[in-house]
């Protein structure tokens, strides 16, 4: 059986052990050893990697009574090696976890709700509640949290030979399935519960818990959480793009969001006016448009390069159609041409038409009835094709 060191010290980060097997494995090798301080992947949380002897443990797993430290290359059985987990990661690990023990101690104590589920990314870290919150009771819930954090508490992990040994510790939750020896980790003067991961010796080690989004999770509540470093690289990247923000308005960072909203509340007037103007300015093009159809044997035909944008293209060739008429709209943007091809009041397909204008301008189109429309890259002879088409639609409406 492997000796687990990490339940007996969790900043012990090296240790000398005994290969007690090794064997060929996907992606490495399977290596037992007599003790170890790599933690496996259990409980919510990933596991440690780091080195053992000359070769890097790429993950550690449970099998039995023993542990896996799968590694990238091959050891001798018998030997001692001396293995070193990495420590950032461990130390960031272990501050977000013990810092979920406080936040579900908060939650447990203010407001009787339980936490169902726990998870640790690498940027980040979530808490699941068996009941929601208000936006109030998280702040309160966070504000607990770092006063027990800021009195840099005692943490303790103590196992118990048997359920009889426990019986007068109370905890806040006792995960399900679990037999002795059971492992409790407590927070002196607050939470107590099951846990088999390794932790912080002192809640000051936590640095700050910060809640960054509580949102509603199978009739409770999600939370997404940052502690120690990770809470004050995301501080700094906030920080960094307050300020920016703030110079960008020149103004203090304290007042960048009231820049924000000012320029936002200028920004949907004047979007108004401008649609107040483009609606006037569109009333005369299409006033304009009309004015300049041909006579083609009682039928009007307009065809038209415009200048009006894509997304307005549609809607001004029909405004343009009269009450027995064909137009061919076309607009050049970003080097993309865009047409629509429409007809009223005659006996026309437009499924019929679209093949020669797509042909002409070597574009992709389609549609039927009484519209089509397509697109095609732009090209220098524009203004060529466009009067082809007029003459290739004049004789459509001649025949």
């Amino acid at each position: 059986m492997t000796q687990r060191l990490y339940l007996v010290d969790s900043h012990l980060f090296e240790n000398e052990c005994t290969v007690l097997s090794c064997k060929p494995a996907k992606d490495g090798f399977d290596v037992v050893v007599d003790e170890t301080v790599f933690f496996p992947n259990k409980g919510g949380q990933p596991c440690d990697t780091g080195a053992l002897g000359p070769v890097r443990v790429t993950d550690v797993r449970e099998s039995g009574d023993e542990l896996i430290l799968r590694t990238d290359g091959p050891l001798v059985v018998g030997e001692k090696v001396i293995g070193h987990i990495d420590e950032a990661r461990r130390l960031d690990i272990m501050e977000q976890h013990t810092g979920e023990h406080i936040l579900s101690w908060c939650a447990y104590r203010l407001f009787d709700a339980m936490n169902v589920g726990f998870h640790c990314a690498f940027t980040y870290a979530t808490l699941d509640l068996d009941k929601p919150l208000t936006a109030e009771q998280v702040t309160e819930m966070e504000d607990m949290a770092n006063d027990l954090i800021r009195r840099n508490l005692a943490v303790h992990a103590t196992t118990y030979a048997t359920e009889e040994d426990r019986k007068d510790v109370p905890l806040r939750k006792h995960a399900e399935g679990l037999v002795a020896p059971i492992r409790v980790v407590s927070i002196e003067g607050a939470d107590s519960c099951t846990c088999c991961a390794p932790h912080v010796h002192f809640t000051g080690e936590v640095g700050v818990a910060k809640i960054v989004s509580a949102v509603a999770y199978k009739g409770g509540m999600r939370m997404t959480f940052l502690c120690g470093g990770r809470a004050l690289k995301q501080f700094q990247k906030l920080q960094t793009t307050v300020d920016a923000i703030a110079r960008r308005f020149s103004t203090a960072g304290d007042e960048a969001l009231t820049a924000v909203e000012k320029q936002e509340a200028e920004l949907k007037e004047v979007k108004k006016q401008n649609a107040d103007l483009t609606g006037k300015l569109e009333a005369y093009l299409t006033a304009e448009l009309r004015a300049q159809a041909e006579d083609v044997k009682g039928k009007k035909l307009l065809v038209r390069l415009t200048d009006t944008d894509t997304k307005r293209l549609r809607p001004l060739a029909l405004a343009t159609l009269p009450e027995k008429g064909l137009t061919l709209l076309l607009t050049e943007r970003n080097g993309q041409v865009a047409y629509v091809l429409c007809a009223n009041g005659l006996k026309l397909d437009m499924a019929d038409l679209i093949p020669a204008v797509n042909l002409a301008l070597g574009g992709k189109g389609g549609g039927r009835g009484t519209l089509a429309q397509g697109s095609a890259p732009a090209s220098p002879g524009l203004p060529e094709t466009v009067e082809q088409l007029t003459a290739y639609l004049r004789n459509v409406l001649k025949a």
